[in-house]
């Protein structure tokens, strides 16, 4: 059984950190290097839909493992105090919001980016980035309750 939960809480580690690391270079390293790479409105969007293509399978990897390993881990080993619930359930709330963004994001916003035009590529800039540090804050939310959880 130990080594089965090492196994769940390193995926579930390599996986959080994998999300939180995309999300975190989508909201803080992209958006000062695109501004410093041109000025040309076109390249955003493009970058955009280019970055998108290939983060795509990872987060959506990674978001199903945490997923996964949490409830399992949940599962074989329950919360034993209410401390525990309370920063389980800051912990799942922090996911959900940082999945609902994602959803977000791959359903609505993307299909909006890929096709609009320059000027409209770059109003979607702005709501996309607020969302980009919304799902930073939760996803580092997260990640500090599952490291002080056991």
């Amino acid at each position: 059984m130990e080594i089965i939960t090492r196994v769940l809480v390193s995926l579930h580690v390599i996986a959080s950190a994998l999300w939180v690391g995309a999300v975190f270079s989508g909201a803080i390293i992209d958006p000062p290097a695109l501004k410093m790479s041109t000025r040309k409105q076109s390249f955003v969007a493009n970058f955009i839909t280019a970055q998108g293509i290939r983060i795509f399978p990872w987060v959506y990897f990674s978001m199903t493992t945490i997923f996964i390993t949490g409830i399992t881990l949940t599962w074989l080993y329950p919360p034993t105090s209410l401390t525990e619930v309370f920063m389980l359930s800051i912990k799942f709330i922090a996911l959900s919001i940082m999945a609902g963004n994602t959803l977000y994001g791959t359903l609505v916003t993307w299909p909006k980016i890929q096709f609009a035009t320059p000027e409209e590529a770059a109003k979607l800039w702005k709501p996309y980035l607020i969302r980009a540090y919304i799902t930073l804050g939760a996803g580092l939310i997260a990640f500090a309750m599952g490291v002080n959880l056991r």
